[in-house]
């Protein structure tokens, strides 16, 4: 009976080798053959990546308002010293729309991303097969994909995907990655 050299993580505590993990690392980031990895689906998001128009109302300089709202005229004409010596309106509330990128489904992608980098970075510190190459390969994807950088940080693991993240077919991609990819070994 053959005896697994210490090193080797124990199969049985769900801890992958080492090339076990690369191997679904290079998966996330080259493709399986079934679907396409992150190096392809990150600068195609960057293309039809998800966005959110959001209201931000703030005091604005009178010249400058955008999109005063009605009832908040009122507010700002009885507003102590917001009056010129013409009586015109100094600053109004104003309401800004704007579109954003930080919302829910890019910061998984984003996570994501991190998630497989970082398992880079330790692998290729390691010099563990083709770790460094990978590396190269993501890093010129994120580059493609330059949404990222607007994007926070996830804030709790989704339990569901969204209507996005399931009917999306490029986020759903990555959250098919996201899922598949083995527990990462403790640090």
């Amino acid at each position: 009976m053959a005896t697994r050299p210490s090193s080797d993580p124990a199969p049985a505590l769900g801890i992958p080798s080492a090339d076990a993990e690369l191997d679904a690392v290079r998966a996330a980031v080259r493709g399986d053959g079934h679907h396409p990895g992150l190096a392809e689906v990150l600068p195609r998001l960057q293309r039809s990546h998800k966005k959110e128009l959001i209201r931000r109302e703030q005091w604005t300089s009178g010249d400058l308002a955008r999109h005063p709202e009605p009832r908040e005229l009122i507010r700002s004409w009885r507003r102590p010293g917001n009056r010129d010596e013409r009586g015109r309106l100094l600053h109004i509330f104003d309401a800004r729309r704007m579109l954003v990128e930080d919302v829910h489904e890019n910061r998984v992608v984003k996570h994501v991303v991190a998630d497989v980098g970082t398992r880079l970075d330790r692998l290729a510190a390691e010099g563990i097969g083709d770790a460094r190459e990978l590396q190269r390969e993501l890093e010129l994807a994120v580059d493609r994909a330059p949404f990222l950088a607007s994007v926070g940080r996830l804030k709790a693991r989704p339990t569901e995907p969204t209507a996005t993240l399931g009917g999306d077919p490029l986020y759903r991609i990555v959250f098919r990655l996201w899922l598949t990819l083995p527990p990462a070994p403790a640090a």
